[in-house]
C-alpha cells in the first residue's frame, strides 16, 4: 500500500510539472520590455526544479520500497520453506512414532545408509530456522520503517510543494498588480495626450484661418499699392498713404510670417503628440498581453488547478485542458 501510494505521489508530480512548464512558456510571448525574467519566472523555475527533486526522491522510496518488498518476499519464501519441510518432518517422525513390530511394510534397511553427507546437526537445525526468523524480523522492521520513510518524503514533499504553489500564486498577483498600474498610468498618459493634441488642433485651426484671414487684407493692400505705382510724373510722391500702404504691407507680411512660425512649432508639438500616443498605444497594449497571458493563461490555469497534494495522490484540473505533445 504503501508504494501505491509513493507510486501516486509520484504520478501526481506530472501534471503540476506540465503547468509550470507551460506558464514559462505562455510567458515567453511578452513582448519588448514585459519580455523579462522577473520573480514570477524566478519562482516556476524553482518550483520546476522543486518537483524534480521530488520525483527524483520519490523514485528513489519506489526502489527502496522494490528491494524491501523483494526482503519480504524472499523471507517469505524461506519460511514457507522451512515449515514445510518441518510439517514434512513432523509427518515422518508421527508416522515412525506409530510404528512397531507388528507393522505393515517393515523392510529391513542396509546400516550404512541410515546416516549420509546431508544430514546435519541438532544445532545446525535450530540455527537455520532462528535464522529465517531473524531475517524476516528484520525485513519487516526494514519494511514498517520504509513505510514511515515514504509517508514523511511524501508529506514533507508535499508541504513544500504546496508553500511554493502558493508562492507562485503571490508573485503572480504582485506581478499583475505591477502590471494593472503601469497600465493605468499610461491610459491616464494617453487621456492626456489626447487631450493636448485636440488643444494643439484647435489652436492649428484658429492659426490657420487667421493667416487665411490675412490674405484678403494683404492683396488690397498690394492692389492699391500696384495702382498707385502707376500715377503719372510727378504724382509719383511718396506721400502719407504711400507710407501708410508700405507700414500696412509690412504689417500684415509680418502677421503672416509669425502666424507661420506659430502654425509651424504648432505642428511639429502635433507630431511629437501623435508619436507620443503612438507609442503609448503600443505600450497600452504591451501591458494589455502581458496582463491577459499572465492573469487568463497562466494564473487561471493555476486556480483551475485545485490542490489535493500529494498525500492524496493526485490532482484535478477543473473546465481546463491542456494540450499535451505527442
Amino acid at each position: 500500500m504503501s508504494k501505491k501510494k509513493t507510486q501516486q505521489a509520484l504520478a501526481s508530480t506530472e501534471l503540476p510539472t506540465e503547468v509550470s512548464q507551460n506558464c514559462l512558456k505562455n510567458r515567453e510571448n511578452r513582448e519588448a520590455i514585459d519580455l523579462v525574467q522577473d520573480l514570477v519566472d524566478d519562482e516556476l523555475i524553482n518550483e520546476l526544479n522543486m518537483l524534480s527533486e521530488v520525483q527524483k526522491l520519490l523514485a528513489t522510496r519506489i526502489g527502496d520500497s522494490d528491494q524491501r518488498l523483494k526482503n519480504l518476499n524472499d523471507c517469505k519464501a524461506n519460511l514457507e520453506y522451512d515449515i514445510r519441510d518441518k510439517e514434512e518432518c513432523l509427518r515422518l517422525d508421527e508416522h515412525c512414532y506409530k510404528l512397531n513390530n507388528g507393522s505393515a511394510g517393515l523392510q529391513q534397511v542396509a546400516q550404512p545408509s541410515l546416516y549420509d553427507g546431508h544430514t546435519t546437526t541438532v544445532d545446525k537445525h535450530e540455527s537455520f530456522s532462528q535464522d529465517n526468523l531473524e531475517k524476516s524480523e528484520v525485513a519487516r522492521v526494514m519494511s514498517c520503517l520504509q513505510r514511515e520513510l515514504n509517508d514523511f518524503s511524501i508529506n514533507k514533499s508535499n508541504d513544500e510543494l504546496q508553500k511554493q504553489s502558493e508562492l507562485v500564486g503571490s508573485m503572480f498577483r504582485l506581478r499583475l498588480k505591477e502590471l494593472t498600474a503601469a497600465k493605468t498610468n499610461l491610459d491616464g498618459q494617453l487621456e492626456k495626450t489626447n487631450q493636448e493634441i485636440s488643444s494643439v488642433e484647435d489652436s492649428l485651426h484658429q492659426l490657420r484661418e487667421a493667416l487665411r484671414s490675412k490674405d484678403g487684407p494683404m492683396k488690397v493692400a498690394t492692389t492699391r499699392f500696384a495702382v498707385r505705382s502707376k500715377r503719372p510724373n510727378v504724382e509719383q510722391t511718396r506721400d502719407y498713404v504711400h507710407g501708410g500702404l508700405l507700414s500696412e504691407i509690412n504689417d500684415i507680411s509680418g502677421s503672416q510670417e509669425a502666424l507661420k512660425q506659430q502654425i509651424a512649432s504648432a505642428e511639429e508639438t502635433l507630431h511629437r503628440l501623435l508619436k507620443n500616443k503612438e507609442r503609448l498605444q503600443q505600450d497600452i497594449e504591451i501591458k494589455k498581453k502581458s496582463i491577459q497571458i499572465d492573469e487568463q493563461q497562466c494564473l487561471r490555469l493555476r486556480k483551475t488547478l485545485s490542490w489535493r497534494g500529494l498525500t492524496n495522490g493526485h490532482w484535478v484540473v477543473e473546465h481546463y485542458h491542456i494540450r499535451r505533445k505527442v
